[in-house]
This record gives C-alpha cells, structure tokens and sequence, in this order.
C-alpha cells in the first residue's frame, strides 16, 4: 500500500511537468527557394497595387523573384507544425514563427526549409499603454528665422531646412503617400492638429505588425511627437512641413521589450508599405542591445548586410522610394555608433542638429563597419517643438527620432512638385544642396540640405544679381523658360503682365500662367521668335500701381 502510495504521488508529479508548457521564442526561418509559387512575375498585379507598380516604372525598376510572396505551401506546411506564423517576408523568402522548442524542432527537419535563427523570447501582447514620455512644456515660442507666422512654433526648426520658401509656394506634399513606422500612436484620432488630414482623407491606421491587429492609436506617445513635425496643420500655432500628404500609420516597434524580432516587424512594414504604392518611409527605431544581451550587435555587423534588419532594408530602397531613419541617440554613450537599419546602403540615415546647425552631442556616429560614411544627413534634432500628449499642447524634445521626421516630410514636400521624378532624382536634389555635400565626415554626414535651395534649382530658377532690389520681394528669376519667383509686391491684386525689353519699351502682354500662395510663381509663354537675353517684366495693379523684375531668359 505503502507503495502503490509513493507511485501515485511520482504519477501525478510527473503529469503535472509534463502539462507545463514550454517557453515560446521567434524564430526567424528561411526558406530555399520560391520554385513552384503560383505567383509569378508576368502577373505582379496579383500581389502590388497599381500605384507601386507605377512607382517603380517610373524607376525603371522591375519586379524581380525577389518580390513575389512567400509559397503559401510552405506556410501551410507551417502551421502543420503547430507553430504560429508571425510574419512572411517576401524580399527574405522567410518568415518568422513563435513557437517552443518541439515545434522548431519539427520546423528544422522540413525539407524547403534552409535555416533556422532565434530571434528572442515571445512576449504576451499586452494593451495598456506604456508611461508616457514627458516633453518639457513650452513656455514661449521659439524665435521663428524665416519661417514666419503662418508656420507658428515650427518656424526655427523649418527655416533650419530652408522649408518656408516651399510652404510660401503652396508646395506642402500634396498627394505624396507616407508611411510612419513607430511604436504606437497615441491621441492622434483626437488631436486637433491632425484634424485636417483625417478629415481630408488622408490618415490611415495601416497596420499592427506587434500584435497584428488595427490597434495603431494606442502604446506609445512616440509616433505622436513623430508625426507631427511633418502632418501637424494649425496655420499660425503649429505647421509640420507636409501637411497636405498622405499618411499610413504602421506599428512595428514593440514597447513591451527589446528584440531582434522587431527588425522583421520593420521589414514587414516596409514590404507593406511597397505594396501599397508608399512614396517615402520614416522609421524612427534602431537597434544595437536587446533584452537578450546575448543577442547584441556587435560594431563589426554594422556593414549593410550582417543583420536581419540591414538585409531587408537594403532591398527596400531598391524599390523606388525614399527611405529615413533615425541615425541613433548614442554619440555620447559608450557605443556612439549608429544602429540598424540606418546602417544599409540607400537608407538615409538622419542625425541630428541644434539650433546653431552643429551636431547634437547624443547624434550617433559613423562611419559603417565596411567604412561607409554614415549619417547621411542631419536635421534638426534638438529642442524640437513637437504636438504634446492630448489637445493642443506643445512641447520640445530631442532625439535623431525628430530629425528623421524632419526629413522625410521635407523629401515629401518637395517630390509633390515634381511628381514625374524619380526618387533617386529628389535624393540628388537634396544631397547637393547640404552644407557638406564637397567635405562629408561621419559626425554630419553630407551634412545640412537646404531644400528651398534644392526646389530653386529643379526648377531652374537661379540668382539675378541685376534685379531692381528695391523691391526686395523678387529675388529670383528663371532659367531655361521664363519665370519669375517673388512674393505679391503690389498691395492690390495684380490684373495686367507686360513684357518689355532692357530699355524699357513695350513688346507684348503675354500668355501667364500662376502658382503658389504665399509665394508666387510666374510661369511666361514668349512669343515665337524670341531670342535668349535679358527682360523685364511688369506687373500691374488695378489701379495702376507697378513693379518692375528683369529676367534673364536663357
């Protein structure tokens, strides 16, 4: 009896370990090949949306094996495993899984799969939100250079980037797609400052990559403080440099910890947002030291193509759009370098400024582990007056986290004027016209753009050193075409345009064409015959009042 008591005991012991589930993990695994998929190149409409394909057309990219999705037998075969399915990642022709340890046992010994990697333990998703990050309140405004008032408490830090003369021509993102990758995007349904992209059509909550759901207005107030340097829309109080795009919020940064897993959350966001026909990506996330600090990069990955993260953002920009991310907030720490993905080749990488245009102390460094120079560029990063927690609160903050931002709605601006160019084209654009373009270091990188400069010159305005500078308000004039760029120097409308030659004398009241709002840009059709030289044009008013521009017409 005495026996048969102990033995019950041993059997109910034993039961009870082996009812205890096994931790579960994610895995990343890759497959070996996309062979007998039943999608296929010659039908690429069947997995990218009209509008991406129109993108890379414009590129002259093409959609390559790389591009199709995963098999779904091999997925299938997947969940015959027991595993669940976290992620499929075309571009890797992988996926990601969480499952316990029986299961990637089972994964490992199915014949199209090639490899398998931990990618950390799997963490329940949970809903509450996260403590929100304190922005110190602001008080007053920053002194505004030349943003002016329209563009409120966001002048100094627009003016950094030379994007008032863009918001002064009307050129605010208009129908340019952007797709924000974050950590969450609390009150943005309710916050006054995007009321007018909701109310316009152009907010949309993607997706969640974390938890896989719709659940985006939730985790974190980062992506907030993110997007409002480029959506926010409160003319005279707060203006974000693309107020008039399109806006796809994505969550893929896991607030509940660190892990390699979230740089498959990025990849599956940017596939997504490819996809979709998105012309320009921030992500303000970077990774380097995880929960698992046996799973750390170490500086030598840092090369564009060791890390998860790299080898899928270097695909991305392959893709025809125009890619930021946030260089990192260590160049005062030990580890000063920047993080991935910001380390692939093609992502720019963004650090950030102060006010006075030097790099911010905590700006990560370069260069690569290949030595690559890196940051790319650098906006502004320090005391950047952000959209606060709820209502219409303002704040500063810091990090590389608001020059990416900056950034890329700036890009966004200025490609919505010349939407039959390439992506490529706008990065020239932009690079050539940063303060170290000629002498790039890995503090700044290329350094500071100026993208009113960069505006100026895609459309071939260029300086007129002998325009009447008593009227300061025209101080450009056009090359190649006739074209004037001046703010409104009459204080009537202007109802009549006459071209005359140097000496003043009467040629003809041509055909005109008007842009901008604030700024106004005046296109001329000359007359037949024309020869280059020097113009002049005047405007008059209704009452007769006039101004005189010469023009070099070459």
């Amino acid at each position: 009896m005495k026996h048969l008591f102990i033995f019950s005991i041993l059997f109910l012991a034993g039961t009870c370990l082996a009812q205890k589930p096994l931790a579960l993990g994610k895995y990343l695994v890759r497959f070996t090949d996309k062979e007998n998929n039943p999608y296929c190149v010659c039908r690429p409409w069947e997995f990218l949306s009209a509008r991406a394909l129109a993108r890379r057309e414009k590129s002259g990219i093409p959609v390559l094996e790389e591009d199709l999705p995963v098999n779904p037998f091999f997925l299938d075969s997947l969940r015959a495993q027991n595993v669940q399915i976290h992620h499929a990642l075309r571009w890797l022709n992988a996926a990601t899984l969480i499952s316990d340890s029986l299961g990637i046992k089972r994964v490992r010994q199915l014949p199209f799969v090639r490899s398998v990697e931990y990618l950390g333990r799997h963490i329940v998703p949970k809903t509450p939100d996260r403590p929100q990050k304190k922005h110190r309140v602001l008080d007053q405004s920053p002194k505004a250079g030349d943003g002016g008032e329209p563009l409120g408490y966001a002048g100094l830090q627009q003016s950094l980037l030379g994007m008032p003369l863009l918001y002064y021509a009307g050129v605010r993102g208009n129908g340019i797609w952007v797709a924000v990758m974050d950590g969450g995007f609390n009150n943005v349904d309710t916050m006054p400052f995007f009321d007018s992209i909701a109310l316009q059509g152009r907010l949309y909550p993607g997706w969640d990559f974390v938890d896989h759901d719709g659940g985006i207005y939730e985790s974190a107030q980062h992506g907030t403080a993110v997007l409002s340097v480029m959506a926010a829309n409160l003319p005279g109080y707060f203006v974000g440099d693309a107020p008039e795009a399109t806006y796809f919020l994505l969550k893929t940064e896991d607030t509940a910890g660190e892990f390699p897993v979230e740089e498959s959350n990025w990849i599956a966001g940017a596939e997504w947002a490819d996809s979709m026909g998105v012309d320009v990506i921030n992500a303000s996330l970077g990774y380097t030291s995880f929960s698992d600090t046996t799973l750390n990069h170490k500086y030598a990955q840092l090369d564009g193509r060791s890390t998860l993260g790299a080898q899928g953002a270097r695909i991305a920009t392959q893709k025809g759009m125009i890619i930021c991310n946030s260089a990192g907030n260590s160049g005062d720490e030990a580890w000063k370098y920047i993080g991935v993905p910001a380390d692939a080749a093609g992502i720019i990488a963004v650090g950030a400024i102060r006010p006075d245009g030097k790099r911010a102390d905590f700006s990560s460094f370069g260069p690569t582990a290949d030595g690559r120079i890196k940051p790319d560029l650098v906006a502004p990063g320090e005391q950047v007056v952000v959209a606060g927690d709820v209502g219409t609160e303002l704040g500063l903050s810091n990090g590389t986290s608001l020059a990416s931002p900056m950034l890329a709605g700036a890009f966004a601006a200025l490609w919505s004027d010349f939407p039959e160019l390439s992506a490529q084209e706008i990065e020239n654009a932009v690079f050539e016209s940063a303060d170290q373009y000629q002498t790039p270091n890995n503090e700044r990188g290329y350094g500071l753009p100026n993208f009113g400069l960069a505006w100026m010159r895609l459309h071939g305005f260029w300086f007129d050193n002998g325009a009447n500078r008593s009227h300061q308000e025209a101080f450009f004039a056009g090359k190649n075409k006739l074209q004037l760029l001046f703010f409104e120097p009459l204080s009537e409308p202007i109802i009549r345009v006459e071209l005359l030659d140097l000496q003043g004398s009467y040629l003809e009241q041509p055909a005109i064409r008007w842009k901008g709002a604030f700024l106004k840009r005046l296109e001329i059709q000359p007359k037949r015959g024309m020869t280059p030289g020097v113009y002049r044009i005047r405007l008059i008013g209704q009452h007769n009042s006039q101004t005189h521009f010469c023009i070099w017409w070459d």
